[in-house]
């Protein structure tokens, strides 16, 4: 999960040759580059278009290849050249986000991973009742671990003040992680406390004759560029099945979804704007269930939330190591000095 986080860094330092280009002065054609990869990859079908977020990024187009395997191509936006394409099933990154999101299980795999969060919910409420001091004890010392003191105390400490600190973000990583494969409960909830509806009904076109003429790419971005112009682009869904729409999504600044929350909506046969999908139009809980990703995957606040998001994907490994040796040694004690060793300790509040 830690390393999920970074998945865009680690697949640009894996594919520099794919992903960085040299600026120039302006775009070639967004509709020639898209006919270009087409010619170069017949049979394919693509379903979006990942628009770069810096002058020194290249262009990469998602969808299937011939033989239904999910791909990407990349193309230079001021030369017009392919750079190539990768699989999703040889790139390392997609590898780990299917083990961290899906235990390589699909479906299933979501489902057990979910009813592991609910798990994980559970045990740091237990953890913070087992931390609660007792009458009489100082608040102040489940904060703190005491190094100068013998290991077993300080392996002790070292889990209590661990625990404690990061209770909070901890359970808002594993709450937001059981919303993937259960979010049902969570519509409920969110519609239950603001009163508001949480599904999105998505914009609808009347039916097109088969063979009617698409607008073209730039002419997508051209309609789109009159909402929230302020706002530069990021991403193009293409228009797949029955739904004859481009979708273009923009980011302001200070969301919390990096490829941004506003979507407009361009008919893709009269390049009209049918419909606008802003992120401060929507209701509370839509609101609400639009946060569990970026609140699971610490990107609300930037880079620096991402970092300590990645720190705190160590903090099980510590709480468990530590936890395991605690119980060790609780099932290590018996009879005699051992038993009166551990009363002692327990009344000490070490154990």
């Amino acid at each position: 999960g830690s390393l999920v986080m970074f998945r865009g860094e680690i697949e640009d330092a894996l594919h520099s040759d794919l992903t960085r280009v040299t600026p120039g002065d302006e775009w070639v054609s967004l509709e020639g580059l898209f006919g270009r990869v087409m010619e170069g990859n017949p049979g394919a079908s693509f379903r979006t278009v990942n628009l770069p977020t810096s002058e020194d990024r290249s262009v990469s187009f998602w969808g299937h290849d011939a033989k239904g395997r999910s791909f990407h191509v990349y193309a230079d936006p001021y030369t017009g050249e392919v750079l190539g394409s990768d699989l999703a099933d040889g790139n390392p990154t997609e590898w780990l986000y299917l083990f961290h999101a899906q235990l390589l299980g699909g479906g299933t795999g979501e489902r057990i991973n979910g009813l592991g969060a609910i798990a994980w919910v559970g045990l740091l409420g237990s953890g913070l009742m087992l931390w609660w001091p007792r009458k009489g004890r100082r608040w102040g010392e489940g904060f703190v671990v005491r190094w100068g003191v013998g290991n077993r105390r300080r392996n002790y400490d070292l889990h209590r003040a661990v625990g404690i600190w990061t209770l909070i973000p901890l359970m808002v990583v594993v709450m937001t992680g059981a919303y993937f494969p259960f979010k049902a409960p969570f519509r409920w909830l969110a519609e239950t406390m603001t009163r508001t509806p949480a599904v999105e009904e998505g914009p609808r076109t009347e039916p097109i004759a088969p063979g009617t003429k698409r607008v073209t790419l730039d002419e997508v971005m051209r309609a789109a560029g009159g909402v929230l112009p302020e706002a530069k682009p990021n991403w193009i869904g293409l228009p797949e099945g029955g739904r004859q729409l481009f979708s273009v999504r923009k980011r302001l600044a200070g969301e919390w979804r990096m490829e941004g929350a506003n979507h407009i909506h361009v008919d893709a046969h009269t390049g009209a704007v049918v419909r606008t999908d802003l992120h401060t139009e929507r209701t509370p809980a839509q609101r609400m269930m639009r946060a569990m990703f970026p609140l699971h995957a610490g990107t609300f606040l930037g880079l620096w939330t991402r970092v300590v998001w990645t720190v705190l994907g160590s903090v099980p490994t510590v709480l468990f190591v530590t936890g395991i040796r605690i119980w060790w040694r609780r099932r290590g004690v018996g009879g005699g000095g051992r038993e009166a060793e551990w009363n002692r300790e327990r009344q000490e509040g070490a154990v």
